[in-house]
């Protein structure tokens, strides 16, 4: 027992290695002639200044930035007028109700691709911040990579508890089970994004149905990334942390709300693949108790690799401190996917700012 888990242990920090040594790096920055920024807003308020600050020093030529205030109940759209002043760079969209049958994240971003017309769309979530330069390096770098789809996923403050160990369990999850170096393998499988940055190019985007195409998706990303692969494109995963952060979330009660609605529906919602996940971080987590109880040069080394794994991922996440929590952190990534999946086998209802989901 014990030396099968210093031999899981030394796999997952060789895996882990030799699997981020694949991530590529953002390229030297190239103008593109034509980009759209696209920000869907509910209920933001506490991210707009922010937002807007990062945005106006990180705008080039030929970059258009839209705003769909997707009828918020805060301050979100005075602040945005505010902000947005006189600039004509900025354009903000007054959203429709939600028609039946779309989500929301997915029906603002299709209807800021309708209000469009630039030949690069760059998906970013509100609560992003990125540097003056990052625009043209993820152009560069699709450019690169030769793909029509590119993602990845950015560093994050993290200041709640909740939040330091849930939170950099995204870049944990891509880094010990995505294999990087088929990221650009077209079937489906094999898809992998976030969110917070995707950078599409219209035609391929239009070709696939778009947003539209997702309409119910409440992991948006996942789902799309999926559907540029099933029509034969490439897609892929870059490293952007060091150039993009997203404060993500601001209570404990925020990030264990958001990722209860995500985080089995990743999972395509199998059952299979759930288990399989809840069986390897509970292996995980059984570590550091093993050690304590049988102290010997195998489960100390079994929890020295472990951690040596988790702090090469920070490292790269440009995240401070979250690995002294992984122990803690794997017990409450198994207890939120579990719940995830009772939920779901409950058939119980998802709700997120002011809406609701079956």
């Amino acid at each position: 027992m014990i030396i099968v888990m210093f031999i899981f242990s030394t796999f997952v920090c060789l895996y882990t290695f030799l699997n981020l040594a694949f991530l590529p790096k953002l390229s030297k920055p190239v103008a593109p002639q034509s980009l759209a920024v696209c920000i869907p807003l509910r209920n933001e308020e506490r991210n707009v200044v922010k937002l807007m600050t990062s945005l106006k020093q990180a705008l080039h030529p030929n970059v258009q930035v839209y705003l769909y205030e997707d009828r918020s109940t805060d301050k979100t759209r005075d602040l945005l007028i505010e902000q947005i002043g006189n600039d004509d760079r900025f354009t903000m969209i007054d959203g429709i109700d939600l028609p039946t049958g779309w989500a929301g994240k997915v029906h603002a971003c299709h209807q800021l691709a309708l209000a469009s017309k630039e030949e690069y769309l760059l998906f970013l979530d509100a609560d992003i911040t990125l540097t003056a330069d990052t625009i043209p390096r993820l152009y560069a770098t699709m450019l690169q990579e030769r793909a029509v789809f590119l993602s990845g996923f950015p560093s994050f403050p993290v200041p709640t508890f909740l939040g330091k160990c849930l939170i950099p369990m995204q870049h944990v999850l891509i880094a010990q089970h995505l294999p990087i170096a088929f990221r650009k393998v077209k079937h489906p499988a094999f898809a992998a994004a976030n969110g917070m940055v995707v950078l599409v190019e219209r035609q391929a985007y239009e070709q696939v149905g778009g947003h539209q195409a997702i309409q119910m998706a409440l992991v948006d990303d996942l789902e799309l990334c999926r559907t540029f692969k099933q029509h034969g494109f490439t897609t892929t995963l870059v490293h952007v942390a060091p150039y993009v952060s997203c404060d993500m979330y601001a209570t404990n009660r925020d990030v264990w709300q958001g990722f209860l609605k995500n985080v089995f529906r990743g999972m395509n919602d199998s059952y299979l693949i759930g288990s399989y996940f809840l069986l390897f971080y509970l292996v995980q987590a059984c570590v550091l108790p093993l050690m304590l109880l049988f102290p010997s040069v195998w489960t100390i080394g079994a929890f020295c690799l472990l951690m040596l794994a988790r702090y090469r991922i920070d490292r790269n996440a440009r995240i401070s401190h979250a690995w002294f929590w992984h122990p803690v952190a794997t017990i409450l990534y198994v207890a939120l996917l579990a719940t995830a999946m009772i939920r779901r086998l409950k058939k119980r209802e998802i709700s997120w700012k002011g809406r609701t989901y079956s």
